[in-house]
């Protein structure tokens, strides 16, 4: 019995450090975070204190309200206009080519697989300059759809992604729909979308992210006021170029940036999980 104990006992003393140890680790990887917001509630005076601030002693939350004045409603309307028109473009392409390359044989499908990895490997911005000549002959510079369709156009991750998870869908369910007399498109859209909500979940969600904090594109092909996203909109305030601006403020808009961000992954995290475990169906 002593033995049994004593064995429990060292059980459970392994797996209070281990959840000791997660918890230090989780600390560290969020204490800029938690800094972050608690410096946007502080006056510029306390976060340019020395010894810093951890905590403000008087919320000022006031900053908030000019961080959104300094952002203006129209570039977080063109910040969501342009993640969300990057991911729903990807998806219209890359969800039908990734089930034809994993349900519907044809010939050429390991040349195309092979195609669609090269692109893979190269450098975004060696295609910068390239994309941009052809954005502006196409008379799209300044536009929406300038700054949407050539990053919607770089699908070939996500198709790998979703001919991977269709790869793993039971046969049988194909099968048994065709003889049922539905088409291949409403195979997709019944059962093979249905079934791979992990890998769209996560897709989705990291997808947005990236076309979020994408900076170089919408500031080459459409810094104009009009069409100005979060990420160009802040980049001022971290060269100093508006030295009138309260750090505070400028704390309290990158919180407003992070926002959406945060509430996709937290919305997703439950399917993110599992699609980054690579779990296909439920």
């Amino acid at each position: 019995m002593s033995t049994q104990l004593t064995a429990g006992g060292r059980r459970r003393l392994n797996s209070a450090g281990r959840y000791a140890a997660i918890a230090a680790l989780g600390l560290v990887m969020a204490a800029p975070l938690i800094y972050l917001v608690s410096a946007s509630l502080m006056s510029a005076a306390d976060v340019r204190a020395y010894p810093p601030h951890l905590v403000p002693p008087n919320v000022v939350w006031h900053n908030y309200v000019e961080a959104y004045h300094f952002l203006s409603a129209r570039v977080i309307v063109n910040s969501f206009v342009f993640s969300i028109g990057i991911v729903a473009v990807q998806l219209a392409v890359s969800l039908p080519a990734g089930f034809a390359l994993a349900k519907i044989p044809f010939r050429w499908t390991a040349a195309v697989l092979g195609v669609l990895v090269v692109p893979m490997f190269v450098p975004g911005n060696m295609t910068l300059i390239p994309l941009f000549i052809v954005t502006h002959q196409l008379g799209l510079v300044g536009t929406y759809a300038g700054m949407i369709l050539p990053i919607a156009g770089q699908t070939a991750f996500a198709t790998l992604l979703f001919r991977q998870s269709f790869t793993s869908l039971p046969a049988g369910l194909i099968e048994a729909a065709r003889m049922d007399g539905a088409s291949w498109l409403r195979v997709l859209a019944s059962i093979a979308v249905p079934l791979a909500k992990p890998a769209l979940a996560a897709y989705c969600s990291i997808s947005f992210l990236t076309a979020w904090n994408t900076y170089i594109w919408p500031q080459v092909v459409a810094p104009d006021p009009a069409h100005q996203v979060m990420t160009v909109a802040l980049a001022p305030l971290a060269s100093g170029k508006y030295s009138l601006v309260s750090p505070s403020v400028g704390l309290a808009a990158a919180v407003i940036s992070l926002a959406p961000v945060l509430a996709i992954f937290l919305l997703f995290q439950k399917w993110y999980i599992k699609g980054i475990v690579g779990t296909g169906v439920d």
